[in-house]
């Protein structure tokens, strides 16, 4: 079964990933419990939020690049690209089977590591159901919701990148991905030095607007947005189906 075969190339950056998700786990109760022995020390859970929203994106990119170089681009990468596509199947299935279960594994991942982010915040305010964003209450279930959506658009998002580019290059797929991405970073700052009124938009979701507006403090045209950075992320393995559908496997 061809899910079995992406499922052992995957399964140990699967259970590496869910391993660091306990420890984050283990070190959020190690340090809120902690807390919770000095008196008259509140912890602000809006700037707990907002820390461990800068360290997890990270990991969570790396993941999305780990995944994209799975699949039809390491099997062509490998040489047995021919074997591959001799099974019965068109290169359609292959392309999005490997997409799906791939996205599947990181939905589990990020919805995993995003609980222990909404418990972060749980124990540092106790009974409270919301936190303070650009001045405005957010329900802890709104942040949970949306953050786990940021997540798992920007793993789409390196994980389509970095697919696409190992059915292009085969095994230079993934420094092309990365040179891109470099690329796109250093065009960003650039872009923002010389013209103050252009601002390129940010790998990752911005869920929440970062200062407080009469529109509240979720980010304007926060539903369209979500929409185009999901089709773009989907644009990656279309454009990988339509390459192997014009190339001739050795």
């Amino acid at each position: 079964m061809y899910l079995w075969k992406y499922w052992r190339e995957s399964r140990i950056t699967f259970a590496v990933a869910l391993l660091l998700v306990a420890l984050m786990l283990w070190a959020v109760l190690k340090i809120s419990l902690g807390a919770a022995q000095h008196d008259g020390q509140d912890s602000n859970p809006a700037q707990i939020y907002m820390i461990m929203d800068g360290i997890l994106m990270l990991p969570l990119a790396f993941l999305g690049l780990r995944y994209g170089s799975f699949g039809v681009g390491r099997d062509l990468g490998e040489g047995c690209g021919s074997f591959v596509f001799s099974r019965p199947g068109s290169r359609a299935f292959f392309v999005w089977s490997d997409w799906g279960f791939g996205m599947a594994q990181l939905l589990l991942i990020v919805v995993a590591a995003n609980s222990v982010l909404l418990l972060a915040i749980h124990r540092t305010a106790p009974g409270s159901g919301s936190i303070l964003v650009s001045g405005v209450p957010v329900s802890l279930f709104s942040v949970f919701c949306l953050h786990c959506t940021a997540g798992l658009l920007l793993c789409g998002l390196m994980f389509g990148l970095t697919y696409f580019s190992s059915v292009l290059l085969k095994s230079r797929g993934v420094m092309l991905s990365i040179g891109f991405l470099m690329a796109y970073l250093v065009a960003k700052s650039v872009v923002s030095h010389y013209w103050r009124d252009v601002t390129l938009p940010n790998l990752s979701l911005t869920e929440f607007s970062v200062s407080p507006s009469i529109d509240g403090a979720f980010a304007k045209n926060l539903g369209l947005i979500i929409a185009l950075r999901a089709g773009i992320a989907l644009l990656f393995p279309v454009a990988a189906q339509l390459l192997l559908q014009q190339r001739d496997i050795d």
